[in-house]
């Protein structure tokens, strides 16, 4: 178990003190700072380098990253220009569970004192997850940071217990086709846009596309293509949000040669027209 992993005791609930979605506009490198809460930081796009006690972190899109309270931490590398991610500073007390003194320089204000043989009722959260199947932890980061802007505290707190939740289901979930699928995952991140052939896939993970696709499937909660397709979606989505580019423009840019099908998937998936996502869109920030 990595030594700064964060350990979440049953018996207490986390309390979230902020919560927020930020976007790098120019050249940002993370804090030099060792700080009294948890961080939790959910990239939505782009890539970051964080250093934490000498360990360095690459930090990519749809990944899901804690830092822990006390550890110092900072960046030597720029983000990536138009990284944008949401993160939660939360203070949840440790518990005390007879594993000896803490790491060097690590100091904690209060811990939660459990009783004898109750030392496993707690979570250990892995510091780095992937956001597999329908980027739940996503959607709980947004209703997190809504309820939080509304100052509604107790369900902002209770949004964060679902997103730890998420991470260790998704670390339990990790075994045996986490290589394959990270290897095809990444492959199809690089060249969603393009009409990939199975046998590609083959030679990226070196299965036959019909295996390679079950495991996949099971790993990621979605097929091969509705992968690719959930990432050209939110690609057009961005688009639209960001650009005045014209909705035929934004389909052959996301690799929709035909402007009527990507039309017919963008209602199907998301609920309405390209058209009317672009003008019933508010920023949530």
């Amino acid at each position: 178990m990595d030594r700064h992993a964060l350990k979440i005791p049953c018996n207490v609930m986390p309390f979230l003190c902020e919560a927020d979605y930020s976007v790098t506009l120019s050249e940002m490198i993370h804090a030099d700072r060792t700080v009294s809460f948890h961080v939790a930081i959910y990239l939505l796009r782009g890539s970051m380098e964080i250093i934490e006690d000498g360990e360095r972190y690459l930090i990519l899109p749809n990944q899901l990253f804690f830092l822990k309270s006390g550890v110092h931490h900072w960046g030597e590398k720029p983000f990536e220009l138009g990284s944008a991610w949401y993160y939660a500073h939360f203070y949840c007390e440790e518990p005390l569970d007879g594993m000896g003194e803490l790491p060097k320089g690590v100091h904690y204000d209060k811990k939660v004192c459990l009783e004898k043989g109750e030392a496993e009722k707690y979570i250990v959260l892995p510091k780095l997850t992937d956001d597999v199947g329908e980027n739940r932890i996503e959607r709980y980061f947004e209703k997190m940071i809504e309820a939080h802007v509304h100052g509604n505290i107790p369900q902002a707190s209770v949004c964060l217990w679902q997103i730890f939740l998420e991470c260790t289901q998704n670390a339990q979930n990790d075994r045996m086709g986490s290589t394959y699928a990270r290897q095809m995952k990444e492959y199809i991140q690089a060249h969603y846009i393009e009409d990939f052939r199975a046998a590609e896939i083959e030679k990226v993970c070196g299965l036959s596309y019909k295996y390679a696709g079950t495991l996949f499937k099971e790993t990621m909660g979605q097929t091969i293509r509705e992968y690719q397709r959930m990432l050209r979606l939110d690609r057009a989505k961005q688009l639209l949000k960001e650009t005045n580019r014209t909705v035929t423009e934004i389909a052959q840019m996301t690799g929709f040669t035909d402007v009527f099908y990507f039309s017919k998937i963008f209602r199907r998936e998301c609920g309405c027209s390209p058209s009317e996502y672009r003008r019933t869109y508010i920023p949530g920030i």
